[in-house]
């Protein structure tokens, strides 16, 4: 898979997607007023079941949000976010590109929210019923019940891309097609990482290329937190609300601040997102070099700066600590949480890092014991989710899906690239110049160019699998019609025979 400093060639590699440059700048404008068409939705709450077993009478309310504005009932497509690890609203803010989608195709836009997270969350005395398929069964009845006959295309970003994967493998006759963005799918089949270049260590490896103008200046930093008085890191530097903050997972005051170092590449995008500046990565290099010209005191406050600015940009707030992340697995992992049990059972990933950033060797036995003492035995079965969609052999088994992948986000390096699937029936697309799926987000004039072709490359999937689906369903009604016709003709046929006797 094609990293941060990959050749052009490599970075280009979706063909289809630059000779549709020139069309996507042209329409850009156009998209860009299309995005503030759907912004407003009506919350619904639905009785879902727990396990979805029919014996199992347990619900709990799931909630989905949505905008019938634009659909053309009973005939248009619904487009349909398959929610992640989050509450839901966040990502309807977060995905203005399917929203603007919809007017264009007189579309349905529906975001569900992932059971035990936002409002979704069962009784506690239920316990955890909290997997990959569970989440999809969810959303295959949310879409059913009240969807049914109309073509579906799924939406998802990072985890929400391989749900949105995973979703069309598992329900190909309810989901017509998937974009799946940032989707790192890669990182769950470790058995065949070789074969794609991958390594324990890739994840952290494109965090560090991201900061390779001041590798130096994180080192100095770092040592220069350790080195000094935590009292004085929690109430004078940092302002956080205990040491723990600072600690997190482990015994190093400088966990916070790698912590945020690490969290900052995927969201390297263009302009300001959400309280960052733009290319946050680059403010971290000018804020840190510009303090290790001074000294150690300067180092530590530009390290806690560049620590609130990933955590608390613009609020005066002390900084609570984390139930997982400081410390711990790279990308997260095993903690408190819905997304800290996930990490206990399916959707641990098994990464280190040896670099200028952090040193940190992946520990499977001490993944196993903290998610054992968390969850009362619970441990983390790390092939769960290869054994039960196809890993690395998803892109020939599964038709209709976009797979795209900004080369600044460190997820990629799981992702799925037509270089590496030359013969995939499916559709990929590169963004050199974009973060974590940038091309999910609403339009904007001042996208880069690679996005915005991106985008247009999506939207012209959607168009052929709408057109296929609606064909297939012609055909479909076409044999229906056919068959009663001729059993039609046959009860003619055998009337007029007993008539004759």
């Amino acid at each position: 898979a094609p990293i941060a400093n990959a050749s052009s060639s490599v970075m280009l590699s979706c063909a289809r997607v630059s000779a549709m440059l020139m069309l996507a700048a042209s329409s850009t404008q156009a998209a860009v007023a299309r995005a503030a068409t759907v912004e407003t939705y009506e919350v619904r709450l639905e009785a879902q079941s727990l396990t979805h077993d029919t014996s199992d009478a347990r619900t709990f309310a799931q909630r989905w949000l949505v905008n019938l504005t634009y659909w053309n009932e009973g005939e248009g497509p619904i487009f349909f976010y398959t929610g992640n690890e989050g509450p839901i609203e966040a990502f309807w803010e977060g995905n203005g590109f399917l929203r603007s989608l919809a007017p264009q195709f007189h579309a349905g836009v529906v975001f569900a929210e992932e059971r035990y997270y936002g409002q979704s969350v069962p009784p506690v005395e239920y316990g955890y019923e909290l997997t990959a398929s569970l989440i999809l069964a969810d959303y295959a009845a949310v879409l059913r019940r009240n969807f049914s006959g109309v073509p579906i295309i799924a939406f998802g970003g990072s985890y929400g891309g391989t749900l949105a994967t995973f979703f069309r493998a598992s329900y190909p006759d309810v989901v017509a097609g998937a974009i799946a963005a940032s989707a790192p799918i890669g990182y769950y089949d470790p058995a065949r990482w070789a074969e794609f270049n991958v390594t324990a260590d890739t994840f952290a490896e494109i965090i560090a290329d991201a900061y390779r103008d001041c590798g130096a200046a994180i080192a100095g930093a770092v040592a220069a937190v350790r080195g000094t008085d935590v009292d004085s890191l929690v109430d004078v530097f940092f302002g956080v609300c205990s040491a723990d903050a600072l600690y997190g997972n482990s015994t190093d005051p400088a966990a916070l601040f790698q912590y945020a170092l690490e969290s900052l590449p995927q969201l390297n995008y263009p302009y300001p997102v959400d309280g960052l500046p733009a290319s946050p990565c680059g403010v971290v290099c000018e804020t840190l070099n510009n303090a290790a010209a001074r000294d150690d005191h300067d180092l530590v406050a530009a390290a806690a700066n560049v620590t609130r600015m990933a955590f608390a940009a613009g609020s005066d707030e002390c900084l609570p600590a984390f139930s997982e992340g400081p410390g711990g697995v790279p990308g997260d992992g095993p903690g408190l949480g819905s997304w800290g049990y996930q990490s206990c059972t399916e959707t641990l990933h098994q990464f280190s890092s040896h670099t200028v950033v952090r040193s940190y060797s992946f520990n499977a036995s001490a993944q196993r014991a903290i998610c054992a003492e968390l969850y009362d035995g619970v441990v983390p079965n790390t092939s769960a989710l290869t054994a039960m969609y196809g890993g690395y052999d998803l892109p020939t088994t599964v038709t209709n899906v976009f797979w795209s992948n900004g080369l600044l986000d460190p997820w990629h390096g799981g992702g799925f690239f037509e270089s590496d699937f030359p013969d995939s029936p499916n559709l990929f697309c590169v963004m050199p110049n974009g973060a974590h799926h940038l091309d999910l987000r609403g339009p904007r004039a001042d996208d880069p160019p690679d996005v915005t072709a991106c985008r247009a490359a999506e939207t012209a999937a959607i168009e052929t699998w709408l057109a296929a689906w609606r064909e297939d369903r012609l055909g479909r009604a076409s044999v229906l019609q056919e068959l009663s016709e001729e059993r039609g003709a046959g009860v003619a046929s055998s009337n007029a025979a007993a008539r004759v006797e």
